[in-house]
């Protein structure tokens, strides 16, 4: 059992858990070519959200220049806000939310002490599971992804299929807690905060795991798994801590 967002487990471990779908599962083994580890995280219409914020602070452990870039473009991000028509009490508490958690790791991590990061990330772990902290992180990152797709409206307008305004689909498909997070809304905040990023996509559909990168032509530091309309993150070898739970692969 886990809350918003699990601890790391082996891949295989994760893949033996869809025993009951051998062709969904026969094309997650080829994710053990690439990767070791997964984790889960919570099914609440959030979970891109939340994972790519968890992931991203995550990986910027250890790395101070990166972390202080970072957090300047968080802190640039209330211009992008409040150029959208946001007001400050509408964005205020959650960008203040996020930036502190950017602080946090950025902070403790000046110290370039391996014991100090395991903690960290420990507390990472234990911010983004705190309910009210993990989903004001959330809802920051949902108002960056609609304040990036409103003030550049006129491009991905084409992009939407049967919506009427911008606006319209920004209130219904990108602000509120329970809207899934598809292409268009993946685009937007991985531009807007920067932050590369890679997706597997398994569909049932198709034979064979297909990959898209995001902002296009960028090199990915992170990973997610789409699958079944939810996203599960995933480690490459070498890119983690030894991960405790562990099954023999098959």
């Amino acid at each position: 059992m886990y809350g918003l967002i699990s601890e790391k487990c082996d891949l295989a471990l994760f893949i033996a858990e869809h025993r009951g779908e051998p062709s969904c599962r026969q094309r997650l083994k080829g994710l053990q070519q690439h990767y070791c580890a997964a984790r889960r995280t919570c099914a609440d219409g959030s979970c891109f959200y939340r994972g790519l914020g968890f992931a991203f602070l995550e990986y910027l452990l250890g790395k101070p220049q990166d972390l202080l870039r970072f957090r300047e473009r968080v802190t640039h991000s209330q211009r992008e806000l409040m150029a959208a028509g946001f007001q400050d009490d509408v964005y205020r508490h959650h960008y203040e939310t996020f930036l502190s958690l950017v602080d946090v790791a950025a902070g403790e991590v000046m110290a370039e002490s391996k014991a100090t990061e395991e903690v960290t990330a420990s507390n990472l772990l234990t911010a983004f599971n705190h309910p009210y902290i993990s989903d004001s992180a959330v809802r920051y990152l949902r108002l960056v992804t609609s304040a990036f797709l409103r003030s550049r409206a006129d491009f991905f307008q084409p992009f939407l299929d049967h919506v009427g305004s911008m606006e319209d689909f920004c209130t219904q498909n990108v602000e509120p807690m329970m809207a899934v997070c598809d292409h268009i809304q993946i685009t937007a905040v991985t531009q807007a905060l920067d932050i590369p990023l890679q997706v597997e996509y398994v569909d049932s559909k198709d034979t064979a795991i297909t990959q898209h990168v995001f902002p296009e032509g960028s090199c990915p530091c992170i990973y997610m798994l789409y699958n079944e309309d939810h996203y599960t993150l995933l480690y490459k070898e070498g890119a983690v801590p030894p991960v405790v739970a562990a099954v023999a692969r098959d």
